[in-house]
């Protein structure tokens, strides 16, 4: 039982170690330790965020579909997504290029989404493998956005679209998620998902092209 135990919560982080392990190897002048650091800034939000949203929960009932919306994109979209990013601020910028900083950011989405994961484990919920294909890109994509910010920022080159983005598509994502696999409008969970990368790699361009006049990603 132990053991099953240990293999489950080995699973919710097997997304966080698969794209570390890709990214370790593919990413030219990729560090593994700002790599590791910025995992371990995604784990630092957990708290925060788990703090704010209990504190703040009793405080905005949602019995309304109108108000389920704005929940998702204050609790979900807003709280979480600037708690996020502003830990990221304490990642290095100037000693990494906007590639692998980016990276981080990914990294630092899904470190947090992958212990999200456990925590869900840990309490019965059923889906959990739909959680780890859906839960951890939408995390991992809206953190690449945050991280977008965070380093037009240290660039001066400030572009506040990435964040607004990453605050955006988080609620509305967790908005159709939270509907229940029963609606047809849980499906749109998954274009929201699509529509996050298509527009990361569009603020990613968008920066790149900015900052050194290229538009290849």
């Amino acid at each position: 039982m132990m053991a099953l135990s240990l293999l489950s919560i080995a699973l919710c982080f097997i997304p966080l170690a698969a794209v570390f392990l890709g990214i370790a190897l593919l990413a030219k002048d990729f560090k593994i330790r700002y790599g590791l650091f910025a995992c371990a800034l995604g784990l630092a939000a957990v708290i925060p965020i788990a703090v704010i949203q209990v504190l703040s929960q009793d405080f905005f009932e949602a019995k309304t579909l109108g108000m389920v919306f704005i929940r998702a994109l204050l609790f979900n979209g807003l709280i979480e997504e600037s708690i996020k990013t502003l830990i990221f601020f304490l990642m290095p910028a100037k000693k990494l290029e906007l590639k692998n900083f980016f990276h981080c950011a990914v990294l630092s989405g899904m470190a947090l989404a992958c212990f999200e994961s456990l925590l869900y484990l840990i309490s019965g919920y059923e889906h959990i493998g739909l959680r780890m294909g859906t839960a951890v890109i939408i995390h991992a994509v809206c953190g690449g956005l945050g991280g977008l910010f965070v380093y037009s920022v240290k660039a001066k080159q400030l572009r506040i679209f990435p964040f607004l983005y990453a605050v955006m598509l988080h609620g509305i994502y967790n908005y159709f998620a939270g509907l229940g696999r029963d609606t047809v409008y849980f499906y749109l969970a998954f274009a929201v998902i699509l529509l996050a990368i298509a527009e990361c790699r569009v603020q990613y361009l968008k920066i790149k092209t900015c900052l050194y006049g290229k538009t290849v990603l």
